[in-house]
């Protein structure tokens, strides 16, 4: 039986569904994130999962137990917001012992569990300090902490990277990664920044438009995305009409030229489309007219023209190797399993 069960969640605001029939299961310990636009209702689900938000219809079953109605303060669940939401009044120590303060627990209980939590996140002499005395990046391992004191059965955190400036985010994305697999807490993540959602889930949820489009993962949902949404939404993508010469064998032409997919098509016309790494340039393929060059350290991306739209490809960094100038005439192919057949 799962740990964490949402079953048929729905949630409207007036006339307005934002939430339709979502159905999630997740394992104990397991890390789940929610990817998708602003707007898609990932935050909506989180905050019905704490309490915040009483759905419309379904229900939210933590361990056996239905918790739909219960408070949020009865569900034993710990959340990191974007804002950090610490207290200015309070030392970093009264901050991360205010839920142990609230539910009852001895000082000298407490004091042991904050010095544990500032041990964990690595701030063990800041105890003492305000809030305005932290980065960024330590008001938020605080706000961490704070929700991890209580020993909640589930976390969940809310776009808490986002008011960090890139490198500090992907520091401290490895370091939440850490401590909840060190823990084994069950774990929702709530982010629209596909990178993070990639590199730290066991599973990635992509939403839109208030329906969960996918569930899977991080490979899954990168390399064989369900529909054009998740296609286009994950990572960069090169689009190409094609037309199917042999439905059953996988023989597709764009721009003159054939592609074996080798894999069964629907008849007429396709979308297909290829990740910047799987295209590379050969002596047969589509046409292209090389427009631009990057260098980005470890990956070289090429920018062309072909069949009519922008696509990119990239390679790794190969010193000595000779790139296409601009202006170039080349041929684009991919592997057969690089394509992808995009649907609705």
């Amino acid at each position: 039986m799962s740990f964490l069960t949402l079953d048929h969640l729905q949630k409207s605001f007036g006339a307005t569904r934002v939430v339709h029939d979502f159905d999630l299961a997740i394992e104990k310990g397991e890390f789940v994130s929610f990817l998708g636009p602003s707007g898609c209702g990932k935050t909506t689900v989180l905050r019905m999962v704490a309490g915040f938000e009483t759905p419309t219809a379904g229900r939210v079953v933590i361990d056996g137990q239905d918790v739909t109605r219960a408070r949020p303060n009865q569900r034993q669940i710990g959340m990191v917001f974007q804002s950090y939401a610490l207290f200015p009044n309070l030392t970093v120590a009264e901050n991360v012992g205010f839920g142990l303060r609230v539910a009852g627990v001895p000082r000298a209980d407490r004091a042991g569990r904050v010095a544990e939590m500032l041990d964990l996140i690595g701030l063990p002499d800041l105890g003492g300090r305000y809030p305005w005395q932290l980065s960024g990046g330590q008001q938020q391992r605080v706000a961490l902490a704070r929700a991890l004191a209580p020993r909640p059965r589930v976390l969940l955190l809310d776009e808490p990277l986002s008011a960090l400036d890139a490198k500090i985010r992907v520091s401290l994305r490895n370091q939440i990664r850490e401590i909840q697999q060190q823990l084994g807490i069950t774990t929702i993540f709530v982010t629209h920044d596909q990178e993070e959602a990639l590199s730290i889930s066991d599973r990635i949820v992509v939403m839109h438009k208030g329906i969960a489009d996918q569930t899977g993962t991080p490979a899954q949902i990168y390399n064989q995305p369900a529909t054009d949404f998740v296609a286009g939404f994950v990572g960069t993508l090169n689009r190409f009409e094609a037309e199917v010469l042999d439905a059953a064998r996988g023989l597709v032409r764009v721009e003159g030229a054939e592609i074996a997919l080798d894999r069964p098509l629907p008849a007429g016309r396709i979308t297909l489309a290829a990740r910047p790494e799987s295209l590379r340039i050969a002596p047969d393929g589509i046409p292209a007219e090389i427009t631009g060059v990057e260098f980005l350290g470890s990956v070289q991306r090429l920018r062309a023209r072909a069949a009519g739209r922008e696509v990119v490809l990239d390679r790794f960094n190969e010193p000595g190797a000779e790139l296409p100038s601009p202006g170039a005439q080349v041929r684009l192919a991919a592997p057969g399993a690089g394509w992808l057949v995009l649907t609705g």
